[in-house]
């Protein structure tokens, strides 16, 4: 089963953005000087210095004036194919795009900024960033440890990071954090005992969430029986979906331009997307054959008092196996298929992917998503959606397109 669909499906656009700014986006070699110091914060440029091979555009006085009034400015006309950014909280710059006679475009991702306000600037947004989770708790300094996981190849840095992010998550005492931290064991000497040290932890951090007991049962086999106790004494299951995205908006500092604050919120996200889907195994080997009311009660759990899709998908795949009718197990296909319809609900502006517009979007979903759950934000959607649809089906019965003559 694929892990958490709609969020990777749904935010495929906001994901790639951030892949193109933190993978594909070439580093500064550590000898490369820099030669700009970072625009500084909250001021809106009054120039706008061409990039290298650029022509002078007879634009450029009337551009500058308006970028510092806040008016939209012009798109220049230039052989090299300018391309106008919104910056949310900075303002409106036009810079030239590839010489490729192109032509104007309108907007650009934050690898197409000049390093003033492109690289320079957000490299110093994610330094403070760390900075800032890494004076915190422990369960903030688990949080800044995955955003900083060393370069592959260095075993020794990689088991030092391992080591002290699985540290931090034990002294958190916080079942999200030490879940997060299971991403570092494969690097530590015993990956199976650091998994295992994790998971007992979680389980008396937070007793009433069943995917703790059902990642013990996974983790330690001959643990199983306590574990499916746990499971029947088990409240709600809870993935936290974007809860790293949460922590980070939290701590990033006030005054970082709210562009800067959608790509980091972007690499979050990517994060949040890849932690390993929950093992639905054992409860699938246990409850094979068998009717009983435990795994009844686990798969409706699982669809009643989820907080992500995926618990969704894992219920209606436990139902099948506890022998819901086939009625019910399609009801639950086509609302998955339904809130999948969601996913562009709160993507990126391709136009905009860096303007007041499309941050906004993006925080308040994060923000619904920490304070609701995954499935009850995407249900709300749906059912907002559902009128509007309604709206423009009647519309186009009601005054169907002319026939063509």
């Amino acid at each position: 089963m694929n892990r958490r669909r709609v969020v990777v499906l749904g935010g495929l656009a906001v994901v790639l953005v951030a892949l193109a700014a933190w993978v594909w986006w070439p580093r500064a070699a550590p000898e490369e000087q820099r030669a700009e110091a970072p625009f500084p914060w909250l001021r809106a440029p009054t120039t706008i210095e061409p990039m290298p091979g650029a022509a002078p555009s007879a634009t450029e006085p009337q551009a500058a004036a308006s970028a510092a009034s806040g008016a939209a400015l012009p798109a220049r006309t230039a052989a090299s194919g300018p391309v106008a950014h919104d910056l949310c909280g900075l303002g409106r710059i036009v810079v030239p795009g590839s010489a490729d006679g192109g032509g104007d475009r309108e907007g650009g991702a934050l690898p197409q900024l000049p390093a003033p306000v492109g690289r320079f600037a957000f490299e110093d947004a994610q330094r403070r960033l760390l900075q800032t989770l890494a004076g915190g708790d422990a369960r903030l300094r688990v949080a800044a440890g995955l955003l900083q996981q060393p370069t592959p190849g260095d075993p020794a840095a990689e088991a030092a990071w391992a080591r002290g992010l699985v540290a931090d998550a034990l002294a958190s005492r916080d079942a999200q954090a030490l879940r997060w931290a299971a991403t570092a064991c494969p690097f530590v000497d015993d990956e199976g005992a650091c998994r295992r040290r994790l998971v007992r932890a979680r389980v008396q951090a937070e007793p009433a969430n069943a995917l703790h007991w059902l990642d013990w049962a996974a983790e330690e086999p001959g643990s199983a029986d306590a574990a499916w106790a746990g499971l029947a004494r088990a409240q709600y299951w809870r993935e936290h979906p974007l809860g790293l995205a949460g922590v980070l908006l939290a701590a990033v500092p006030p005054d970082v331009p709210g562009y800067l604050i959608g790509s980091l919120s972007m690499e979050a996200m990517a994060r949040d997307a890849a932690f390993p889907a929950p093992p639905l195994d054992p409860a699938l080997q246990r409850c094979r054959g068998v009717t009983g009311p435990d795994c009844e009660r686990l798969a409706r759990l699982l669809v009643e008092r989820g907080d992500s899709v995926q618990s969704l998908m894992l219920g209606r795949e436990l139902g099948e196996h506890a022998g819901w009718a086939p009625a019910q197990l399609q009801r639950l296909d086509d609302e998955v298929a339904a809130l999948q319809k969601q996913e562009h609900h709160w993507a990126v502006d391709d136009k905009r992917p860096l303007g007041c517009e499309t941050i906004e979007r993006q925080r308040q979903h994060i923000a619904a998503v920490q304070r609701d759950g995954e499935l009850a934000v995407l249900r709300r959607n749906l059912a907002a959606a559902r009128p509007a649809s309604a709206a423009a089906a009647t519309g186009a019965a009601t005054n169907p397109a002319p026939t063509p003559r």
